[in-house]
């Protein structure tokens, strides 16, 4: 029956592909579920998603990857959704995918849970840099050759961070994460609360780089949130610069039952990432793993 289902508010970061966020939108859709979508500001609007009438499109603005306007936009999507009435709250990147059954998804989340993988401390020296230094967050930084004003850029970030750099934490222990998870309503919660209580976190994250792999395992990681469970997203990043987009090979990974995400602590719901030329893959995938 419906008041059985577990409601689900998806929460979509895109730019491009419109596609595929269409294929994607129509593979999770269901009556129980809605779509928040930020939309680069840089990009056109989508044309193609007016008949799907339980998409919300959230206020643009720009965003550069590895940059704070990412993590703004994922912020802004979540003030937005958790004023719904939803059970949770999934996190996704229009370039997605899922690899099984939707009733999959329902049945672990009656379970509860936090699908999201934290770990603490900095997974490396260079990781550690990316809170410790300054990031200007106005430009491309995978760019091939770069024009003169954004290595510019560069070298000024290398001087602000010699001299100026940021030392005085405002968390106790640090955690990191992929940035892709699923949380209850209450802990999204928590998460706006807590920044709207310590504005100073804000202020500190600004200028890194990839705060959205930092900044919610590191409010949940200090917290007494528990029954954490690891994400839901199969990546492979097995490839530089990754990650790796889906193809067919990937097919004998999500055959099995259990198809790891990329902690190796959970079992994957979604894949990414897809393009334009997945049309095959996506078909195949439906056919054989979402039936």
């Amino acid at each position: 029956m419906q008041e059985d289902k577990i409601k689900i508010a998806y929460l979509v970061t895109a730019y491009h592909n419109y596609d595929h966020l269409r294929k994607l939108i129509l593979a999770l859709n269901e009556s129980f579920v809605s779509f928040y979508i930020h939309i680069d500001k840089k990009s056109p609007m989508p044309t193609n998603l007016g008949d799907i009438k339980n998409i919300i499109f959230i206020k643009r603005h720009v965003v550069w990857w590895g940059g704070w306007s990412h993590q703004k936009a994922i912020l802004n999507l979540m003030f937005e959704a958790v004023k719904g009435d939803f059970d949770y709250y999934a996190l996704i990147s229009g370039c997605d995918y899922p690899i099984k059954n939707n009733n999959y998804l329902s049945s672990i989340l009656k379970d509860g849970g936090e699908f999201i993988s934290i770990k603490e401390g900095f997974p490396s020296e260079m990781k550690k840099g990316w809170i410790t230094n300054f990031y200007f967050d106005m430009f491309y930084r995978r760019k091939p050759n770069k024009p003169i004003w954004i290595k510019i850029l560069l070298r000024l970030e290398k001087k602000i961070s010699l001299y100026f750099p940021k030392k005085k934490f405002p968390f106790k222990k640090v955690f990191f994460g992929p940035t892709w998870w699923v949380l209850s309503k209450s802990t999204v919660q928590y998460v706006l609360d807590f920044l709207k209580s310590n504005p100073k976190w804000e202020s500190f994250f600004k200028n890194s780089f990839c705060s959205e792999e930092i900044l919610i395992p590191t409010i949940i990681g200090n917290s007494s949130i528990t029954n954490i469970k690891g994400n839901l997203t199969y990546v492979d990043w097995s490839v530089h610069p990754g990650p790796s987009f889906i193809v067919k090979e990937h097919l004998t990974i999500f055959e099995n039952d259990f198809v790891k995400n990329e902690y190796d602590d959970n079992c994957a719901f979604f894949a990414r990432k897809f393009n334009k030329e997945s049309k095959e893959l996506l078909d195949f995938i439906d056919v054989n793993f979402r039936v």
